[in-house]
């Protein structure tokens, strides 16, 4: 049969086995989204038992007095009501060591964090006057669960331990309360109250504060290499390293509105995961599987060879079946070397394919061309912001290099 007359079928008999290929490779996207689920699921599991993400609230007072008014029969009665006293300074001290648990097969990051919270509250002078039923200082935590050890704040020259209780309408989250018992002679709406608190606290994911003084300053540090900071305000001071961060918040009660409504801190992440990398790779599959589907058919027309559509079935599930070896080696080791791993042994394994094809120098060709198109793909999985960009430019310079090499096309047999 001339080439004239088979041409165009075999390019569309090959481009039908080419999209054919996207049944094994969401096959693959599919097995990512399950591992990714299994692995999430393995991180709440120990979240569930060592801490969950963490949102710190307070200390806050509370005072509680009755107050005389109308019932629904317009008569006289009294009823309780709590008023709550935000700090005037509120400064937090975070030590935020990071560590790696394992579930199965999984990593998961922790934290361990030492907080020390110190400042001061000015009681207005009408506390004082009122006769006052119960008075206590309360604090918040989103997950109790992740509290290890006591809790203690000095309040002026006395000292409390926390123990669980309802924050009532003052707290959307879990609190810690306790009574107290202040003298009224600082309730004059001058005294300045100084507190210290300081616990340990475990958790995951994050670590929020929630600014409730006038002036809130938060210091953060942590051996964390890649924090992203999140909330309704960023540090006005920061420092990444491979070695960690340090970060320095500071908050007022003229920008910070609703404090309840308002938190800030960082997301602590494991940078991206293999399971991300993996999926991204896997997109470019499919440009990878017509690159070389497209260097065959060039090496058919040029070189007078003949590759079988049975053959290029097996070169693209080889080429497919690379995704599911770096995805099932990037669970047991670090993603570049599984990438590198899983590159190697499918080049290899298409190498002695395409000698047995070929039985020439056009199969170093062919396989020089899959190497550099994993090669092409791993740094483009490294880039961000430029990955499109890129990608369009190296595939427009390969598809010139095809057409440069057939441009003097005669027909042939195949």
């Amino acid at each position: 049969m001339k080439l004239k007359d088979s041409l165009p079928l075999k390019i569309a008999l090959i481009g039908v086995v080419a999209l054919s290929m996207l049944v094994p490779l969401a096959m693959v996207q599919s097995q990512i989204h399950d591992r990714q689920r299994a692995a999430d699921s393995s991180r709440e599991e120990v979240a569930a038992s060592w801490g969950r993400a963490q949102t710190l609230i307070g200390p806050v007072l509370a005072f509680s007095y009755d107050v005389e008014a109308l019932d629904k029969e317009q008569k006289k009665a009294t009823r309780l009501e709590t008023a709550t006293v935000y700090p005037r300074s509120l400064s937090y001290d975070i030590d935020l060591p990071t560590q790696t648990l394992h579930r199965s097969i999984y990593d998961i990051m922790v934290y361990g964090s030492d907080i020390v919270v110190t400042g001061d509250f000015v009681i207005p002078v009408q506390y004082g006057e009122k006769e006052l039923k119960e008075q206590k200082v309360s604090m918040g935590l989103s997950d109790l669960r992740g509290i290890d050890g006591a809790v203690e704040i000095t309040l002026g020259d006395r000292s409390y331990s926390f123990h669980s209780g309802s924050g009532g309408k003052d707290f959307s989250r879990a609190s810690l309360s306790e009574p107290i018992d202040l003298d009224r002679t600082v309730m004059d709406g001058k005294t300045v109250l100084p507190f210290r608190l300081s616990y340990h606290v475990r958790g995951s994911s994050s670590l929020m504060v929630r600014p409730y003084g006038e002036t809130t300053e938060v210091r953060m540090h942590s051996n964390c290499p890649d924090p992203s900071f999140t909330g309704d305000f960023l540090p006005a001071e920061r420092e990444v390293t491979d070695d960690g961060f340090t970060a320095r918040w500071s908050v007022s009660e003229i920008n910070r509105g609703n404090p309840d409504d308002t938190s800030f801190g960082v997301n602590l992440l494991q940078g991206v995961t293999q399971y991300q990398k993996t999926m991204r790779s896997v997109k470019y599959g499919i440009l990878v599987i017509l690159l070389v589907f497209i260097a065959g058919l060039a090496v058919e027309l040029v070189g007078k060879k003949r590759i079988d559509l049975v053959q290029y079935l097996v070169i693209g599930l080889s080429l497919a079946l690379f995704y599911a070896l770096v995805l099932s080696f990037s669970e047991f080791m670090n993603f570049s070397l599984a990438y590198a791993l899983a590159a190697v042994m499918t080049v290899a394994a298409l190498f002695g394919y395409f000698r047995g094809i070929l039985r020439d120098k056009t199969a170093w060709l062919l396989t020089a061309l899959v190497a550099l198109a994993y090669l092409l793909s791993y740094v483009l999985l490294q880039m961000e912001t430029y990955a499109l960009l890129a990608g369009t430019l190296l595939l427009f310079a390969l598809l010139a290099g095809i057409m440069y090499l057939t441009r003097n096309l005669n027909a042939t047999s195949l």
